[in-house]
């Protein structure tokens, strides 16, 4: 059975595509298309699942999320109740919503470098253990011991410093030894990566931050916009959660 082409790991600015339907499907969540490729992101990594338009010759189709399937698969969830006017083998163009997946990516980027820009205004490599993503907020949970808020100045300012100085976002796929090794500098691990994993695509933050990471980023931290801290919360047993967003557009 074939699979679907990720163009979003080719081009993650690809706004519109061409493609062809390979079957229908109808699942408990509802009916679906897979495509032979696409530039719809089907969610991982904290990252939410594209949405967006597929047009056939009959009409438009409105979509409300892509998923991964096994054997590498996409399938287009369509957000209509009716049967759309779509077929199996047939060819059909596609929007993503781009304004959507743009926060998302400029929200995803700055939570990389949000991860290390606490670590440094706390003065200690604090592990990483859990996050969230949306487009209106991002969260992330850490090992910590107190409270960050009288850390929310300091945190912000290290954060928008490194929006400030654009630094260069840069995706690369490591052997998994070799990404293990390389990722401690940056006090990162694939500790929760599943061992089946052989190759790991890595996104680096230039001399900032880097880790294991399947979602879509920028391609500068400039493009990110204001870094704004929202609040913070203690989820028990020392971990801190902090919430901010990307708040403007560069």
């Amino acid at each position: 059975m074939n699979s679907t082409r990720l163009l979003y790991y080719e081009d993650a600015y690809l706004k519109e595509f061409e493609a062809e339907t390979l079957e229908l499907l109808e699942l408990e969540e509802g009916r679906g298309v897979v495509l032979n490729q696409t530039a719809f992101y089907p969610g991982g990594g904290g990252q939410p699942p594209d949405r967006g338009t597929l047009w056939t010759a009959e009409g438009e189709v409105k979509i409300r999320k892509a998923k991964m399937l096994p054997g590498g698969r996409v399938i287009h969830m369509f957000a209509e109740q009716a049967a759309p006017r779509i077929k199996v083998n047939q060819p059909v163009k596609g929007r993503i919503d781009w304004d959507y997946r743009y926060t998302l990516m400029r929200n995803h980027t700055a939570a990389h470098l949000m991860a290390e820009a606490v670590r440094q205004a706390v003065g200690e490599p604090v592990e990483i253990v859990g996050s969230g993503l949306e487009a209106k907020k991002v969260r992330i949970d850490f090992a910590y011991p107190s409270s960050t808020r009288p850390l929310f100045p300091k945190i912000e300012e290290i954060a928008n410093k490194v929006v400030g100085e654009n630094r260069e976002v840069t995706v690369k796929i490591m052997e998994r030894a070799e990404a293990e090794k390389y990722l401690e500098k940056f006090h990162e691990s694939l500790r929760i990566l599943p061992s089946h994993v052989k190759h790991v695509r890595v996104v680096e933050i230039e001399g900032w931050h880097a880790c294991a990471c399947g979602g879509t980023h920028v391609k500068r931290t400039g493009e990110i916009g204001a870094i704004k801290l929202l609040s913070r919360a203690s989820k028990g047993k020392g971990v801190e959660r902090i919430e901010f967003v990307a708040s403007q557009k560069p």
